[in-house]
């Protein structure tokens, strides 16, 4: 059985851009929710501000590049990301921890994936 591709790329395409979007804002949800659990896990470990600062810039450095969609902020945020899962790793095994520690580790590898699984699809889709 043969196939027009050529159709089926039409019938699809509106499909493909609304999971194109879909992703886009699932990153942007979930990094977001991510720097407020970051926050309120140092808020309740009463961390200094300087703390705040140490921990948080680096993750928000790249807010300006994921609302403008540009992939080389995804493909970034992914390298420092994997620091933040380094963290949220040490934090689940330290003696007691909290949900928020449990929350931090779940953001990280949801942001992770949805982040990488966009450009990967975004990159697919610019070499057709």
């Amino acid at each position: 059985m043969l196939y027009n591709f050529s159709t089926i790329h039409k019938r699809f395409k509106p499909l493909t851009t609304q999971t194109y979007n879909s992703l886009k804002q699932l990153v942007r949800v979930s990094y977001l929710l991510l720097v407020l659990v970051l926050g309120a896990n140092l808020w309740q470990q009463n961390q200094p501000p300087v703390i705040y600062f140490i921990v948080l810039l680096p993750l928000l450095m790249f807010a300006p590049g994921l609302w403008v969609n540009n992939l080389r902020t995804y493909i970034w945020m992914g390298f420092v990301l994997l620091l933040y899962f380094a963290s949220a790793v040490f934090g689940i095994t330290k003696p007691q921890p909290t949900n928020l520690d449990f929350a931090e580790l779940v953001l990280t590898v949801v942001v992770f994936c949805t982040a990488m699984l966009y450009t990967r699809r975004i990159q697919v889709s610019l070499k057709d």
